[in-house]
C-alpha cells in the first residue's frame, strides 16, 4: 500500500467510526424506544428498562462494535488475499481512531459548557455512557476504556480473519521462486 492509499484507508475508517457511532445512537435511542412503545402494558418493567440511557448506551456500543467489527474482519481477509498486509498501517489507524475519539473528551468541562456542546458530547460519547451510569466512572475514563474495548475487538477480528484466510489458502503465502 502506498502513502495515499494508507491515508485514504485511515480517513475512511475514521468516518466509519463516526458513522457507526451515529447508527449506534439511533439504535440505542430510537429503536429501543420504538420497541418499548409497541410492547404490551403488562411488560412495564421491560419497557422502562429499554428506554433507560444505560440500555440504550449498551446497545449503541454493541452496534458500533459489530459494525466496525464487520469492516475490520473484511479488511483482514482482503489484506491477506491480496498480500497487502501492513500491520503498521492497521495499528496506526487504530491509534488515530483512539486519538480522534478520546481527545475531545479531554476538553469536557461540565461547569463551563453550553447546552449545544453538552448535547454533542452526549451523542458522541453515548456508546460509553453505560460505564458512567453503571460504575460511576468519569466521562474521560469511560470514553478511554470504551473505545479501547471497541478497538480491541476490531483488532482481534482483523487478526482472526487474516490468520484464518492464511490457513485456508497457504499456497498463496509461500515465498515466490526467483525466475532465473
Amino acid at each position: 500500500m502506498d502513502y495515499s492509499d494508507g491515508v485514504k484507508y485511515t480517513l475512511f475508517r475514521l468516518l466509519l467510526m463516526i458513522g457507526c457511532g451515529a447508527v449506534g445512537v439511533a439504535a440505542g435511542k430510537l429503536l429501543l424506544w420504538a420497541a418499548a412503545s409497541v410492547m404490551p402494558a403488562s411488560w412495564l418493567t421491560l419497557k422502562e428498562f429499554l428506554v433507560t440511557d444505560q440500555a440504550g448506551s449498551v446497545t449503541a456500543a454493541i452496534v458500533m462494535a459489530a459494525m466496525l467489527g464487520r469492516v475490520f474482519y473484511d479488511d483482514g481477509k482482503k489484506h491477506a488475499a491480496y498480500e497487502n498486509w501492513d500491520a503498521i498501517l492497521v495499528s496506526i489507524t487504530h491509534i488515530v481512531m483512539l486519538i480522534v475519539y478520546f481527545v475531545p473528551v479531554i476538553f469536557y468541562n461540565p461547569n463551563d459548557i453550553t447546552r449545544g456542546v453538552e448535547f454533542a458530547y452526549y451523542l458522541f460519547y453515548f456508546p460509553c455512557r453505560w460505564m458512567v451510569l453503571a460504575f460511576g466512572m468519569d466521562l474521560k475514563a469511560a470514553a478511554a476504556l470504551g473505545i479501547l474495548l471497541i478497538l480491541g475487538v476490531q483488532f482481534a477480528l482483523y487478526m482472526l480473519s487474516y490468520t484464518r484466510y492464511k490457513k485456508k489458502h497457504p499456497v498463496s503465502f509461500l515465498p515466490r521462486e526467483s525466475e532465473s
